[in-house]
């Protein structure tokens, strides 16, 4: 009699690990559910990323490699980022020309993860652009991401909250970029090149995951700040 209630116990164990366990997995098919409708569909893993961030004063034609839709990019407007799979060059057409700077190193390895931002300028001599490459990765799920980008040649620019508020970014150099995670917060924030600051620029309302991002562009003697919403332009639009 002992022998048939161990027995039974058991077997009521296996049966009751069996249970959990398909249990478990439809927990995880639930989850992974979850995350795919939070989420949506996501880009492949060896993905590099392409932006461009109209920094004159008149509207321009872009088109990028990947999966970004031609479109025409108002003063300060800054495109999605565009998702290149592996081996295409991350290029850049403007007003239906190819910029010499703009692609120079376009055929220089990516690799995954890589973002490029590339800022337009204008001035007697036609279009020109500057490229920084930093990586698309969040730096802190439980909050905003803020991102700096240095776009203004001679300045080791700074930005901060407006009104001799705290630094968010002590020094960032020309042509390099800086990241930091921040509490979400309402603020206005310039830059700084020296003693010239730029306007203040509001920052949007952000929640814990948003990712945004700052670019001082202009010149040492008259910086502009402005900012856009990092956001994929993905899954492709159909055709």
């Amino acid at each position: 009699m002992k022998r048939n209630r161990l027995g039974k116990s058991k077997l009521a164990g296996v049966t009751v690990v069996a249970t959990a366990a398909l249990l478990s997995a439809g927990v995880a098919y639930a989850a992974a559910d979850d995350v795919a409708s939070l989420y949506g569909p996501q880009p492949p893993a060896d993905a590099s990323y392409l932006r461009v961030l109209n920094a004159s004063s008149q509207a321009v034609r872009v088109a990028l490699a990947g999966s970004e839709s031609p479109q025409t990019l108002a003063p300060g407007a800054v495109t999605r980022f565009s998702v290149l799979t592996q081996g295409t060059p991350a290029r850049v057409t403007v007003d239906g020309k190819a910029l010499a700077d703009a692609n120079a190193t376009a055929n220089a390895t990516t690799h995954a993860g890589d973002a490029v931002t590339v800022a337009l300028s204008h001035d007697a001599k036609g279009w020109h652009a500057a490229r920084i490459v930093g990586r698309y990765e969040r730096v802190d799920g439980l909050k905003a991401t803020l991102r700096a980008f240095n776009f203004t040649s001679g300045c080791n620019a700074k930005i901060g909250v407006d009104g001799n508020g705290p630094t968010v970014f002590a020094q960032v150099a020309a042509g390099a970029q800086d990241a930091r995670a921040i509490n979400p917060v309402s603020a206005k924030l310039v830059g700084q090149c020296g003693a010239v600051a730029s306007a203040a620029l509001p920052l949007p309302a952000l929640a814990a995951g948003d990712s945004y991002s700052l670019f001082v562009t202009g010149d040492a003697a008259k910086p502009v700040l402005s900012g856009a919403r990092d956001a994929l332009a993905w899954p492709p639009a159909a055709n």
